[in-house]
This record gives structure tokens, C-alpha cells and sequence, in this order.
């Protein structure tokens, strides 16, 4: 549950800068890497725990992820008005943190990286930071 929470966090401003569309892409791609690493979505009822199915997972992951958009939506804009004055929060290739988010959608490479931020936090010690993928195939 912590991590599922971590997980959710770090794709909170690839959420507020994706469409609609693609919001539920990240929700389905959440779930099922927790899944692939072997995690449930329960629910206790009766003194039993069951698995909630995709469908209400997806709804929660997309719920958790929309808690405190305003905020990461207003800082990401004042992010980039920084970046287009100063130019110095420019990723390595020379894009913006907002336009690799969208690269990433748009490449339909998020699974891939939603299981690279999972990983990470399973097992800190094989990279000190999540990077953004790369904008090259």
C-alpha cells in the first residue's frame, strides 16, 4: 500500500499534463504493473479480504491520482514561465520536464516506464533517481 502510494505520487504531473484519454492509460498501466510485481487491490468484507477486480482499481488509482492537481498544475506553469526565461530546467535532450511527460504518453511507452518507477522503489539501491525515458524508440 506505501508503495502503491509512492507509485501514484511520482505520476502525479505526468498526469496533470496528460489528456483524458490518457489519464486512463496511466491508471490501467499503474495497476498492472502492482500487479505484475505480484500486487492486489482488496477490499475486506465479512472479515475477508477480496480483490476488487481492474475496473474499481483503475477508478481508485485514477481518484489518487487526481488529489492535488491544482496545485501540480499550477507549479508546472510556473516551472515552464521559469524555463522560457532562464532556459535551465531543460531536460537533457533540450525538452521541457512537461513535453517529455507527453512524449512518453504519446510513444505509448508508459507501462515501461510506470514498471522502471515501481522497481525503483522496490528496490532503492538499483538507481538513486527514476530519469524520464529518453525521447528516442
Amino acid at each position: 500500500n506505501v508503495t502503491y502510494r509512492k507509485l501514484v505520487f511520482l505520476n502525479k504531473e505526468l498526469y496533470a499534463t496528460s489528456s483524458k484519454f490518457d489519464k486512463l492509460k496511466i491508471s490501467k498501466a499503474i495497476v498492472r504493473a502492482v500487479r505484475e510485481k505480484g500486487g492486489h487491490f482488496l477490499e475486506m468484507k465479512d472479515k475477508l479480504y477480496f480483490d476488487i477486480g481492474d475496473k474499481r482499481a483503475w477508478d481508485k488509482t485514477s481518484q489518487a491520482l487526481r488529489e492535488g492537481q491544482t496545485e501540480i498544475r499550477k507549479r508546472l506553469e510556473q516551472e515552464e514561465a521559469r524555463q522560457k526565461e532562464s532556459k535551465s530546467s531543460l531536460q537533457s535532450d533540450g525538452s521541457s520536464k512537461v513535453a517529455q511527460y507527453k512524449q512518453i504518453i504519446s510513444d505509448h511507452r508508459f507501462l515501461d516506464y510506470s514498471k522502471q518507477v515501481l522497481e525503483s522503489l522496490y528496490n532503492p539501491s538499483s538507481s538513486a533517481a527514476v530519469n524520464l525515458p529518453t525521447t528516442e524508440s
